[in-house]
């Protein structure tokens, strides 16, 4: 959503929360490898259901979450599980290497260390986690970053288990693999930013990299995730799970910010009307829509499901009132209609995009003894999923009057956000009785502080001044999950280190915007071809060539790929002959033209050679010949 905004006047805030996985070679609570297993052939079920806390409270996520009505089905390979994640056995003490990366990173960030380390139990309601909860440590408080301008503050440093891989979901069911269900993640939240979005990715950027920077954390896609508490004007806060990918925590801060300013304005054109709470009435209208011209309705009526009609008094022309492209109070009620597993509304402001025609519309008025100033909206489905996602809408509408509510959305790749659930209660954490408490002596205090890493920027400076490479190359080589790839390739290949580093990092995003499967460029590809164009086996000119054959499946590895492409190295004095006949051939454009002539040679052996041997001993000889048949002229 590419539109004007103004952080300052929306008094933007943003909170951010990093979950970053760690490298430990085991699972946090018990000794299960860490690894993403092809095959799960056990499997099991559960439901969990909501409960009273302490002060008899229901938390209104865990009945979002029942109220959808499915079971969770987990699946799970002995090689990447045990029965800790199956919940079936207590947990086992904490892994004192993730506790020690935890304490670096508190370090790191200035924080200050817990003298003792409490387990703690986090309600978690989607049935990510088979014991209904997620355990938690806290390390460090309090500390801060500094990123340009800003100085940012560290609010905890926390060491938690990862949740459970979700799979799939059906009518029936949500399923989950349990080979990622508790694996050690490091959880960096920050104090709020009042910053552009702008600003903001550079703080996420910046802490990526000092995390690192410790040599101690997974690098790759999704090995580290943001979290996002997004609020303007001092309203409701938003929180938005999920995104992966650093680069697009800008365009999620503005596409959220722009969204509830629009809101914002619906929340004005409501008041206007002089409706702060709005009115509804619900009925049944199944029998009366048989006929109906809707295909939408008709697909529900013949799978044997209800149709339902909620009224809104005053709200016609309110569903589809749009003050931003995109953005209507009919599209949020339909984001929580598909998050109870109904496939949206149907609402009055548009029956005709729908096929509801006005005849059909005034039956409908009339059934429900609504006025042309009202609004309808049409739900359809199985009838205990839609009675259920009707309290929901109506629950929605009830704060619309209000601006945006406080509510957990999900980033989309595409840098927007949908509507996942309510947010959770206040007091979802208590203690963990399974696992005693962690003394931290000092000695083991002084132990971790002496790993603190030199900064993240003065490594950037090293891959500068030892590879001879580009503040930007040099920086995408760090942020790249193959830093570690690209040093042992410079050190052994021999290649230029900034073509290495061009090679890892920005051909498989080139290949990618050209609409070629990443997945298959894998590092082991890269690597094979670096090494077999040290070897003298192909020329630099063909690597684009040859990793687009092998992205598109044409081959299966770099050899395939030479062959198919009929790529025969040409030795040094194979080349020589050719580049000979050449000149011999534009001896008039050589006399004529002198050293000018040597773009138009270069281009008429290129067509020749290109992919067959590196363009710069092409360069050389020739123009070493065109010299020489100069100065025999003279």
């Amino acid at each position: 959503m590419s539109l004007p905004f103004d952080p300052v006047a929306a008094k933007l805030k943003v909170g951010l929360e990093i979950h970053q996985q760690l490298a430990s070679s085991k699972k946090l609570f018990c000794s299960c490898p860490i690894m993403k297993s092809a095959e799960l052939p056990s499997s099991f079920e559960r439901r969990l259901r909501p409960s009273q806390s302490e002060f008899g409270q229901i938390d209104p996520a865990a009945v979002f979450e029942y109220n959808k009505g499915k079971v969770n089905a987990y699946r799970w390979n002995p090689e990447s599980s045990c029965m800790v994640e199956a919940d079936e056995e207590p947990p086992h003490s904490p892994n004192e290497e993730a506790i020690d990366t935890a304490l670096l990173i508190g370090l790191l960030l200035n924080s200050t260390l817990v003298d003792e380390v409490h387990v703690m139990r986090k309600i978690v309601i989607d049935g990510s986690n088979t014991a209904g909860f997620q355990r938690t440590l806290v390390v460090a408080l309090a500390g801060y970053v500094e990123v340009g301008r800003l100085k940012v503050g560290v609010q905890s440093v926390t060491l938690e288990e990862d949740a459970a891989r979700i799979i799939g979901d059906d009518e029936r069911s949500r399923y989950f693999a349990l080979d990622r269900l508790g694996v050690p993640l490091v959880e960096v939240s920050l104090d709020p930013i009042t910053a552009g979005p702008e600003e903001v990715e550079k703080v996420a950027l910046y802490l990526g990299r000092a995390l690192r920077s410790t040599g101690r954390v997974e690098r790759g896609l999704g090995s580290i995730r943001q979290d996002l508490n997004i609020s303007i004007l001092d309203g409701e806060v938003v929180e938005v799970k999920g995104v992966q990918k650093l680069n697009l925590i800008a365009r999620v801060v503005r596409y959220e910010a722009v969204r509830q300013m629009a809101l914002v304005r619906i929340a004005e054109e409501i008041r206007k009307r002089g409706i702060t709470q709005p009115k509804t009435s619900v009925r049944e209208l199944t029998a009366d829509l048989q006929q109906s011209s809707s295909s939408v309705v008709r697909r529900i009526l013949e799978a044997s499901g209800k149709i339902y009609c909620l009224a809104v008094v005053g709200f016609s022309g309110l569903l589809g009132h749009e003050p931003y492209p995109g953005v209507r109070l009919g599209r949020e009620l339909a984001e929580v209609a598909r998050a109870n597993s109904i496939g949206g509304i149907i609402h009055s402001d548009e029956f005709r995009k729908q096929g509801i025609t006005g005849e059909e519309e005034a039956r409908i008025r009339s059934a429900m003894g609504a006025g042309s100033e009202d609004a309808l909206i049409l739900l359809g489905g199985d009838e205990l999923r839609v009675s259920a996602t009707i309290e929901q809408v109506k629950a929605r509408l009830s704060k619309a009057a209000d601006g945006p509510p406080a509510e957990t959305r999900a980033a989309t790749d595409d840098g927007e956000t949908r509507y996942m659930r309510p947010r959770p209660g206040a007091s979802r954490m208590y203690p963990e009785t399974d696992i005693p408490e962690v003394v931290l002596p000092a000695e083991r205090v002084q132990r971790v502080s002496k790993l603190v890493p030199v900064p993240w920027r003065t490594a950037v400076d090293d891959l500068i001044a030892r590879y001879s490479l580009s503040e930007d190359l040099a920086l995408q080589v760090y942020d790249s999950e193959n830093y570690e790839v690209f040093e042992d390739l410079a050190s052994r290949l021999r290649l230029e280190p900034s073509f290495i580093a061009s090679t890892l990092v920005e051909m498989p995003p080139r290949l990618l915007r050209e609409g070629i499967d990443e997945s298959k460029i894998s590092v082991k590809i890269i690597v094979e071809l670096l090494e077999a164009i040290s070897h003298g086996k192909v020329a630099k000119e063909a690597s684009i060539d040859v990793l687009r054959i092998v992205g598109r499946g044409e081959a299966p590895h770099v050899d395939a790929a030479v062959r198919r492409l009929g790529l025969k190295v040409l030795s040094e004095n194979e080349l020589r002959e050719l580049i000979d006949k050449i000149v011999e051939d534009s001896s008039g454009l050589i006399m004529k033209r002198g050293n000018s002539a040597f773009s138009a040679l270069m281009g008429e052996v290129m067509k020749q050679v290109r992919g067959k041997i590196d363009g710069e001993l092409v360069s050389r000889i020739l123009r070493e010949k065109v010299e020489a048949k100069l100065k025999a002229a003279r």
